[in-house]
């Protein structure tokens, strides 16, 4: 009788989880697409926020080309293990640009979600451009398979004047679909600007939007508590999101948590942590 009330209780957990997943990833939150704490905690934001090597993911024309980096990241939605975004990212620097990597993990045994994904970016003068190629495979357990799909974003990015960034990229321009099927990947453009104020506090709001959602407003602002000690905030629409978290940046490492509270699903933590070299 214990081995069958264990059985039934295992079962039940797994169809929750599953019911779970599958509801986070209809809800437009687009969550698993921003990676790294400080642009979790500013919104989401990160087109238009430069020198960043988690702009890998976010806009590859705005990847750091003044110093090497590589960034891990974790994320846990509603405090759930087994929906867990894990991901890395880094940039290296040449004379002929600036190149970057990221990989990205998401879900549990039944189902998961991984992205490979190169970037290079260049300028010239105050214009920024750049582009990634993304692997992105799909696992939904035994009994549905496996596919995989190759996509191509772009992204831009110019100082139009002192410390004023306008940022914009196109997310898998090349309308990907997973294997034989007809299930596309997510298709969005994004456009953002991301003002320095005053040299202490840094603001940014973007427009993005996803073929096959509303407009999402998104909007994000950080300040300097200390030296090295930044505070962070923000908010998005569709879906309504508030975040907010902390940051401590020092020439050799930076660690980086944030918040979010998803209407209506709930908080979900996150954290990132950074190294130069």
């Amino acid at each position: 009788m214990d081995h069958i009330i264990q059985r039934i209780l295992q079962n039940f957990r797994l169809s929750l989880l599953t019911t779970l997943l599958i509801f986070v990833i209809a809800v437009p939150a687009n969550a698993q697409l921003t990676m790294g704490a400080k642009h979790m905690a500013m919104g989401q934001t990160g087109v238009a926020n430069p020198g960043d090597s988690w702009s890998v993911f976010q806009n590859p024309a705005l990847l750091e080309t003044d110093i090497n980096r590589v960034s891990f990241y974790g994320f846990r939605y509603l405090g759930i293990s087994e929906i867990t975004d894990m991901a890395f990212s880094g940039n290296y620097n040449t004379t002929f640009g600036t190149f970057g990597a990221g990989l990205h993990r998401y879900g549990f045994d039944l189902f998961n979600e991984n992205r490979m994904r190169l970037a290079y970016k260049n300028q010239l003068g105050n214009f920024h451009f750049g582009s990634s190629v993304t692997y992105t495979h799909v696992f939904q357990g035994a009994n549905y398979g496996n596919a995989g799909a190759i996509g191509f974003d772009i992204g831009l990015g110019a100082e139009i004047i002192d410390e004023l960034w306008l940022g914009a990229r196109a997310t898998n321009i090349n309308q990907p679909a997973y294997g034989a099927t007809d299930e596309e990947l997510p298709r969005e453009l994004a456009i953002g600007l991301g003002y320095q104020l005053s040299g202490f506090a840094f603001f940014t709001i973007e427009m993005v939007k996803d073929v096959r959602f509303p407009i999402s407003w998104r909007a994000g602002l950080e300040f300097e508590i200390i030296e090295s000690l930044f505070a962070r905030a923000g908010f998005t629409t569709e879906p309504e999101t508030y975040s907010a978290g902390f940051g401590y940046i020092t020439d050799n490492f930076s660690i980086n948590i944030a918040i979010q509270q998803h209407i209506p699903l709930g908080i979900s933590p996150a954290i990132d942590l950074g190294i130069n070299f």
